[in-house]
């Protein structure tokens, strides 16, 4: 009897897990930087509270992609931090995903970055800058 109850409570969590954990959504990072200049790679280094996804060098005309799938109690939450230029002292640190309630699950948000600035769109939607370069000195 006790090892049905063990089943059957872990039985429900993954059931609960599915229903309520939501759909993937997609998380694009475009390096779409000027490659006339000489520093084009793209530093990209994001995180959740419980998710580190290490850094990541994108080379110029790349993306780096990875998914995320809300947590059961909808507070997920990544950030990143942007940089470029010598030794990746221009940069930007931004929340990229933040569950909303209403909005769509399973959709691709694109951030592009740019000489100028950071840009966002969400399902092909319409691209619109969204943060602007700042000095970040190690």
């Amino acid at each position: 009897m006790k090892y049905l109850l063990v089943f059957l409570f872990v039985y429900a969590m993954c059931i609960i897990g599915n229903v309520y954990g939501g759909e993937t959504n997609t998380l694009n990072i475009w390096n779409d930087l000027d490659p006339n200049h000489k520093h084009t790679s793209l530093f990209v280094h994001c995180k959740s509270g419980s998710s580190d996804k290490g850094k990541q060098e994108v080379l110029w005309g790349k993306k780096y992609t990875f998914l995320i799938r809300d947590n059961f109690w909808k507070t997920t939450l990544f950030w990143c931090t942007f940089r470029h230029g010598p030794r990746y002292q221009i940069g930007a640190v931004f929340d990229v995903y933040e569950y909303k309630a209403g909005v769509a699950q399973g959709g691709t948000y694109e951030w592009t970055a740019r000489e100028d600035g950071i840009y966002f769109r969400l399902n092909q939607g319409t691209i619109h800058k969204v943060h602007n370069w700042k000095p970040m000195p190690w």
